[in-house]
């Protein structure tokens, strides 16, 4: 009887620690499959809501294309544009126009050729690429290209910046209350760091033909960054700082010297120091 009692509690013991086991399983479990009550996360963090939908665009909203005896026309916006449907219509309402204008110039030099020769074939190109993407500003720059004959094409810039919340395209300098000031805090770090590129291009021959600095009021400015603005980007196209032969300066500039006069709806959009 004395070892009956024992295996029973043996037996007991055992069917205690399965069903134990099985607990410990089942809330494991339960912890993992279900989702948490209102909301909640891990650590009792209420957890992101869903973000809203981005908005879908053809991708040919993105292109303005055009092949023609005389002309080839290609334009192409960065796909981030994309998350403000206005302002792809209004680059692209640019680019339209831009387009039927090169049309109608094609269909006169086929009309009037130059004497003994067909007409020139011209092309035109222009690409958009991002620089900037904050919760309420897009900013992207552009790259142009133009030949309509001669030793070489026109190399140009465009930048263009939307104010998500105005819903509206605005130039570089309405991110400032002050934008002469603030201009004119970045001008001198500009100044140094083209002229130490010039100096690298030139291999440390100073050309007297190109040794101003230009106004950054006179160039395009961007600025640049991912959830929040940490630089501007000044681009220089040929001619302006340099000849043709040193193409195009991109100059890289610290935000800080122009912070304090930033606007202040603006400011949660820059980096902080």
């Amino acid at each position: 009887m004395q070892e009956t009692g024992v295996k029973d509690l043996g037996d007991k013991a055992l069917l205690l620690r399965i069903i134990g086991a099985g607990v410990i399983l089942v809330l494991l479990l339960w912890t993992v499959l279900v989702p948490p009550a209102n909301g909640q996360g891990m650590g009792g963090a209420r957890a992101t809501a869903p973000a809203a939908p981005e908005p879908e665009l053809p991708a040919t909203d993105l292109l303005v294309r055009f092949e023609g005896p005389a002309l080839s026309f290609r334009w192409s916006l960065a796909p981030e544009a994309a998350l403000e449907p206005a302002f792809v219509r209004a680059l692209r309402a640019d680019a339209l126009a831009e387009r039927a204008k090169a049309m109608r110039e094609q269909d006169e030099a086929i009309a009037n050729p130059p004497p003994g020769r067909g007409p020139i074939r011209t092309e035109w190109w222009e690409r958009w690429q991002a620089e900037a993407e904050t919760d309420g500003l897009i900013a992207l720059s552009a790259r142009q290209y133009e030949y309509t004959g001669g030793a070489h094409g026109n190399l140009g810039f465009r930048t263009a910046i939307w104010d998500r919340a105005a819903d509206r395209r605005i130039a570089f300098a309405e991110l400032f209350a002050d934008p002469k000031a603030a201009l004119a805090a970045l001008q001198p770090a500009f100044c140094k760091a083209l002229d130490a590129q010039r100096l690298v291009r030139r291999q440390g021959v100073r050309d007297p033909n190109f040794s101003n600095c230009p106004a950054l009021a006179d160039l395009p400015v961007v600025p640049v960054g991912n959830g929040t603005i940490n630089s501007f980007r000044v681009l220089v196209p040929p001619y302006t700082a340099g000849p043709w032969v040193e193409g195009v300066y991109e100059i890289p500039l610290e935000t800080t010297p122009a912070l304090p006069h930033v606007a202040p709806r603006f400011a949660g959009a820059f980096a902080k120091p």
